[in-house]
């Protein structure tokens, strides 16, 4: 049986929904990469991650509550899909969320809206802690694809419950948070035409590239120098001081010494 508002997936019929053997061979590991983790930012990848397979495999009425699975219950094929979106979701989430949000009355559609109150709620309270670290946001030793990634992760987390970041603003962040090697560098950033964050990141790249190739010549230059000609001359080694000459005794009073 059809579920209402599908579209075609299978066969020729436009109205038949997805095959439920196809959704439930699917490896959702290589669908959703990563984990859901209270502990890292990875919320707003896996809704995105999710959010594509859904569109992919036209599975958005077991989710956002146009189909009451009460009403589906005679519907095999329809509660089979439903029940294999829960195992993804019990797949990809850490054993910390697992426990406060599993039921066995749950359906598909409950268990996405509790694991997205999970990172939505207390909103205000979130919105402050992420704005703290996304100000305070420091290169210090990271490399600058880290750096700039832990940035875009917390504007992430702040659209997600509906504070959007202006691209000038993170930039403006981005910049002040460089270390002192890319002093330079941010001043260049200036005189980039019509700059975006992905076009300011690769620069930066490979600004960071050009200045490990410099410190790699200036130690190889050093290196060669010291061995070849920088190397300070020997000191030629003391020669012996010339002794006293031989012992003559004092003539007796009155008398010269012989003339030689």
């Amino acid at each position: 049986m059809a579920s209402p508002g599908s579209s075609g997936t299978t066969g020729t019929n436009p109205l038949a929904g997805p095959d439920p053997v196809i959704i439930r061979d699917l490896n959702i590991l290589d669908r959703v990469p990563v984990v859901l983790n209270h502990l890292t930012s990875t919320y707003y990848a896996w809704k995105m991650y999710f959010s594509l397979v859904f569109r992919e495999y036209n599975l958005q009425d077991h989710i956002d509550g146009s189909v009451d699975s009460w009403f589906m219950e005679d519907d095999e094929e329809w509660m089979t899909i439903d029940a294999t979106l829960i195992r993804w979701f019990y797949t990809t989430i850490s054993k910390d969320l697992f426990h406060p949000v599993v039921s066995a009355e749950d359906d598909a559609h409950a268990v996405w809206t509790k694991l997205n109150g999970l990172f939505t709620d207390n909103a205000l309270q979130r919105k402050v802690f992420l704005h703290g670290e996304f100000f305070g946001c420091q290169q210090h030793d990271s490399l600058v694809d880290d750096y700039c990634m832990r940035l875009k992760k917390l504007v992430d987390e702040l659209r997600d419950l509906g504070e959007k970041v202006s691209d000038e603003l993170l930039l403006s962040t981005l910049m002040a948070g460089l270390n002192d090697d890319f002093e330079n560098a941010a001043s260049n950033i200036r005189l980039i035409t019509a700059p975006t964050f992905p076009k300011v990141v690769a620069y930066l790249k490979l600004e960071e590239r050009r200045m490990r190739m410099s410190r790699t010549r200036a130690t190889h230059t050093a290196l060669i120098a010291g061995t070849h000609g920088g190397v300070p001359p020997t000191a030629p080694a003391p020669q012996p001081r010339p002794g006293p000459g031989p012992f003559q005794a004092p003539p007796p009073h009155g008398f010269p010494y012989p003339q030689q």
